[in-house]
């Protein structure tokens, strides 16, 4: 819909209160495989989709996590910051992965991926309440509430918009991982963690050592992106996501990056992505 498109932010807030979107929705996303979402005018993502022809929310970043998905062996894969699940969904429909855990922090996103798990009869993925930091016990995550919005994007960065706080379990990822007692890597992860994405970063050394999994990563401030590739192991490449027309683009030394917030750090060489990504490569 091309007049949705051009709407700004609070002029989109009035269409979805005059074009409410309830029930179960049916998630039909170009190249990948079909599922349900539970949605009651709430869920940013689903109305979204719903009102662009499934193509209007990061279309690039899902297209890319699909391939990546089909790309690796069998493993477990993590979804950091899952909202309302969509990347856990997609992965559920592999059967090359091992299990899927979803991370968040308020309990409206947590009901609703656990909804949604279920009513896409997922067997393979669960979600964990937790903070995904570089310590364990508890933390204050920072959130503001809205009308009609189920995620009030919650961090434990404060902003300026943000009102309220509450505590949560903290967790390192590398201890979670080694309580899990699973001899089975971790292949892929998604981070969308609203500025923290150095203090999850810190909390994985080990699983990036050791496991080396591709890593979709939303980083709102381009600023952060040099301390963020830091945190990496040598070996990891990074490709900027156009999330607009199915494009990603290597990042070199002096390239800067693109006004989107979302990009993939990989071991794989751009050859072997040109093999793997369904749309176009900039080297």
């Amino acid at each position: 819909m091309k007049d949705y498109k051009k709407l700004f932010t609070e002029e989109k807030k009035v269409f979805w209160k005059e074009n409410p979107i309830h029930g179960d929705i049916d998630i039909s996303i170009q190249g990948i495989p079909p599922f349900k979402m539970h949605c009651k005018n709430d869920d940013t993502v689903v109305k979204e989709l719903y009102w662009t022809d499934f193509k209007g929310w990061e279309f690039t970043s899902l297209t890319l996590w699909n391939n990546l998905l089909d790309a690796i062996q069998k493993g477990i894969v993590l979804d950091i910051g899952t909202y309302s699940g969509i990347y856990s969904l997609i992965a559920s429909q592999k059967t090359h992965v091992e299990y899927i855990y979803a991370f968040d922090i308020q309990d409206k996103c947590i009901d609703r991926t656990e909804a949604n798990f279920r009513l896409n009869d997922i067997s393979n993925g669960s979600v964990v309440k937790a903070a995904c930091s570089n310590e364990n016990g508890e933390v204050v995550f920072h959130y503001y509430e809205e009308e009609g919005i189920m995620s009030s994007v919650a961090g434990l960065m404060s902003k300026e918009m943000n009102n309220l706080s509450t505590t949560v379990k903290s967790i390192r990822l590398d201890d979670w991982y080694k309580d899990l007692g699973s001899k089975t890597p971790i292949s892929l992860l998604k981070m969308d963690v609203e500025g923290a994405e150095q203090l999850t970063l810190k909390g994985m050394k080990t699983i990036l050592k050791e496991c080396s999994p591709s890593v979709l990563i939303e980083i709102n401030d381009h600023t952060d992106l040099k301390a963020v590739k830091k945190l990496f192991p040598k070996g990891y490449n990074i490709f900027d996501i156009n999330e607009d027309e199915l494009i990603i683009k290597k990042l070199g030394f002096f390239n800067k990056p693109s006004s989107f917030r979302n990009y993939l750090f990989t071991k794989l060489s751009t050859d072997k992505m040109s093999k793997i990504f369904t749309g176009t490569i900039i080297k």
